[in-house]
């Protein structure tokens, strides 16, 4: 499964920065919901999340498949058994990947703002760098609770507040409070 997070994490991160032109190409509500229709740092956080909630969902297949491909091969285990084990493995992987959609944005905007206070600004290349951080840290931590299972019992806890993240990235779309990280910088 290393190597599947890893190919998914080349592929996701590329589509998250493929989806920075998806608005400015084809300017319509939809378009608005998952790619920045402006500058600002909290448009660009739909890079982060979008590409990682889809990714977990091949992820999560994937899992269920090596597991049921485990037990399978083992020959112990009957559908019930195996079943089961499929669903945990899944509720497993989600863990993970929703542990990573809470601490990516984090990561880029803690980060991102100190490089503002330190450096008075960031430009395009350190941007994009910090942005590819993110994903790979996201990645990394979603891998490892996954194959630790140290995120499985907080699987159900984490749903709620990665759907509210969600929902705050689409509702503040279309009515962005008046604060700065909201706000495309000057220039920008």
């Amino acid at each position: 499964m290393k190597k599947v997070f890893f190919l998914t994490a080349v592929v996701a991160s590329l589509a998250g920065a493929a989806l920075h032109f998806l608005h400015d190409a084809l300017p319509n509500v939809l378009t608005a919901l998952i790619s920045p229709v402006n500058e600002s740092v909290w448009e660009h956080l739909k890079l982060l999340y979008w590409p990682m909630l889809l990714s977990g969902f091949f992820l999560s297949r994937q899992a269920g498949k090596e597991a049921r491909r485990r037990l399978t091969q083992a020959g112990e285990y009957g559908e019930t058994a195996t079943t089961l084990t499929v669903a945990r493995e899944r509720h497993r992987l989600w863990g993970g990947i929703f542990a990573a959609e809470l601490i990516m944005p984090v990561f880029l905007l803690g980060v991102y703002y100190l490089l503002q206070r330190l450096l008075g600004g960031t430009g395009l290349v350190v941007d994009v760098v910090l942005y590819f951080a993110a994903m790979a840290l996201g990645y990394g931590i979603a891998c490892g609770l996954y194959r630790s299972g140290r995120a499985e019992a907080a699987a159900p806890w984490l749903l709620l507040p990665v759907v509210f993240y969600g929902a705050a990235l689409v509702l503040f779309t279309f009515a962005a409070p008046g604060l700065s990280i909201f706000r495309p910088p000057v220039g920008g």
